[in-house]
């Protein structure tokens, strides 16, 4: 049963996911300064910015990995699937900062978390409805 399991792509798409979420949670593990300072603007946009990065990222590895659970349902379900799974570790992960020694849980973070599963979706969407229609595969034929 076991060989089984690894012969499939079920593994191989699922093992990237769960270590992407463990690289999440051990970013968000780093205790912070504990000091009420203002951050300059370079260190906000680059702390946001990876916000939306590793939530980019944990919404088409998700998506890598549901669309191989439910091969049969709709993209646009699949879709949906990713997103709130990624939203949902979103709000999980600014959860487990409360309890992290400097480290607090803003609904801003989910917000900006958003924007990265926002982007990848639409992404996902936008490459989907090419392939469906054609438009990827004349585009790549000329080339």
């Amino acid at each position: 049963m076991f060989l089984r399991i690894l012969q499939t792509d079920w593994l191989r798409r699922f093992v990237p996911l769960i270590l992407w979420c463990a690289v999440i949670f051990a970013f968000s593990e780093m205790p912070g300064s504990g000091l009420e300072v203002t951050p300059p603007l370079w260190y906000v946009l680059e702390r946001k910015s990876a916000h939306v990065f590793e939530y980019a990222i944990l919404a088409l590895l998700s998506y890598r990995f549901f669309s191989r659970i439910y091969p049969l349902e709709r993209f646009s379900r699949v879709a949906m699937l990713s997103g709130a799974f990624a939203l949902t570790y979103g709000v999980l992960d600014e959860f487990h900062q409360l309890f992290v020694f400097g480290r607090g849980a803003r609904l801003s973070d989910v917000a900006i978390d958003g924007i990265g599963i926002l982007i990848a979706i639409s992404s996902l969407i936008f490459l989907h409805r090419s392939y469906r229609d054609g438009i990827l595969e004349k585009t790549v034929a000329r080339d």
